[in-house]
């Protein structure tokens, strides 16, 4: 009786230690897989903006446009770097970056977090691959001022 015990708790053990361990497995892998989509989604957005560099067009025409002198970037990563060194020599003046991660972010330009002051800005690019309207909602807490997807500025040019 006691062996049939031993053996029952041992094999329940087992099953529970395979579930964790199949869980943990899946839980990596939507990662990679989120990961994945928006490396993917970063790399069809960076291809678009070679494309129109290859065409003769610049993103500083778009903000002339549309009256947009003193901008700030959303997303420190890669697209808002591009932008950032995009405009650098140009008449449009990039007042600061926002990144959560701003502390540990190198950047020619002011860096500050979402939960620091805001400075009026004429537009906000936000360069984040995802999140988009999240990323609005909480910076429209804080200041007024007209939010601008890198996405759709480059479907426009």
């Amino acid at each position: 009786m006691k062996s049939n015990y031993k053996a029952l708790t041992g094999m329940l053990f087992g099953a529970g230690i395979s579930c964790f361990l199949i869980a943990k497995q899946q839980e990596c892998i939507n990662r990679w897989k989120s990961e994945a989509e928006k490396n993917r989604a970063l790399f069809l957005l960076m291809d678009q903006w070679a494309n129109i560099k290859q065409e003769g067009k610049n993103l500083e025409a778009y903000f002339e446009r549309y009256h947009y002198k003193r901008i700030a970037v959303y997303g420190m990563s890669y697209a808002g770097m591009r932008l950032c060194k995009e405009l650098k020599h140009s008449g449009i003046k990039i007042a600061y970056g926002i990144d959560r991660n701003a502390g540990n972010i190198y950047s020619d330009i002011k860096l500050i977090t979402p939960s620091d002051k805001l400075e009026d800005v004429d537009a906000i690019v936000i360069t984040a691959i995802a999140g988009f309207d999240d990323i609005c909602d909480e910076l429209s807490k804080k200041i007024t001022c007209p939010f601008l997807s890198i996405e759709d500025i480059l479907n426009e040019i």
